[in-house]
């Protein structure tokens, strides 16, 4: 199983073990708040060592400027895990095809060897019939 990347949502992952969650690795969730009468603030919650930590952005204009980036930097995670999701794709299309193709090399040099008069010797070693004619192989 492939390291997932950098946007792995709750913890890394190697070779499909999950990690302790350190300061490091942290779950960020974005959220608009409405504390007294009509105004909103915009909060940041991260999860550090295991627990969680609410930031205060603010409210008005740089809330929603940070609002914009952290939806920015959520595309751009998707479009980077698609793009990843693509490459895998096609690597395992393309391991599947270099298989396929291995196993019908070695079936034809099997046979070919088997048509100048080899034979397997043991499993594990080609041979030369003794006495072998492959003219008269081809005439019976």
């Amino acid at each position: 199983m492939p390291v997932r990347p950098y946007f792995a949502p709750f913890y890394w992952t190697v070779l499909g073990k999950r990690k302790k969650r350190s300061a490091t690795t942290w779950r960020i969730t974005l959220s608009w708040d409405k504390k007294r009468g009509e105004r909103q603030y915009y909060y940041k919650s991260q999860r550090v060592d295991g627990k969680p930590v609410k930031i205060y952005i603010g409210p008005g204009k740089k809330g929603a400027e940070a609002e914009r980036q952290d939806q920015e930097r959520r595309l751009q995670q998707q479009r980077d895990r698609q793009h990843w999701e693509t490459i895998l794709f096609q690597v395992d299309q393309a391991t599947c095809h270099t298989t396929e193709l291995a196993s019908l090399v070695t079936l034809l040099y099997k046979t070919l060897l088997i048509s100048c008069g080899y034979y397997l010797h043991k499993g594990h070693e080609w041979r030369m019939r003794k006495n072998y004619d492959g003219a008269n192989q081809n005439t019976q």
